[in-house]
């Protein structure tokens, strides 16, 4: 009920506020809009400041616009724990298949390392395979010169 007056009074003291003593008093601080400067705002600033019923007005605003706000709503604990679990779930399925592709890594990076040793014989053998032909024809060629000197 307290309440209730405390709104009903805010109401009428803005509806008190005489708007042209604040026109007349901002008229004053600034005369000449062209010439505004730091002072005359600050000194209008002040005045405002120092005008009581215009500070309950602003009081009586700022606590209707709490009041008149909706309450944050709190999840329910059961909800929140379900929802806790259900993210526990999801996270142990992610760790799991991170773990298996770590695995996987491991047995991919084993693979290719075979893989170079692979091609690095068959290099080898390709090379062994060219200095037998080369061996080969060598010898065939030293025969052939051996008949013909002999």
């Amino acid at each position: 009920m307290d309440e209730q007056i405390n709104e009903n009074n805010v109401k009428n003291s803005s509806n008190n506020i005489d708007k042209d003593t604040i026109k007349n008093l901002s008229s004053n601080s600034f005369k000449n809009e062209n010439s505004m400067d730091l002072n005359s705002i600050i000194q209008l600033a002040t005045t405002l400041l120092k005008n009581d019923t215009l500070m309950n007005t602003v009081a009586g605003i700022s606590k209707n616009k709490q009041s008149s706000m909706p309450p944050v709503t709190k999840v329910p604990e059961k909800q929140e724990n379900t929802e806790l679990v259900s993210l526990s779930q999801k996270l142990e399925k992610i760790d799991n298949v991170v773990s298996d592709i770590k695995q996987e890594n491991i047995i991919l990076a084993s693979l290719s390392i075979k893989l170079v040793n692979i091609e690095f014989e068959i290099s080898e053998l390709r090379k062994e395979i060219q200095d037998l032909k080369e061996h080969k024809i060598f010898k065939k060629k030293s025969k052939d010169s051996k008949k013909d000197n002999g």
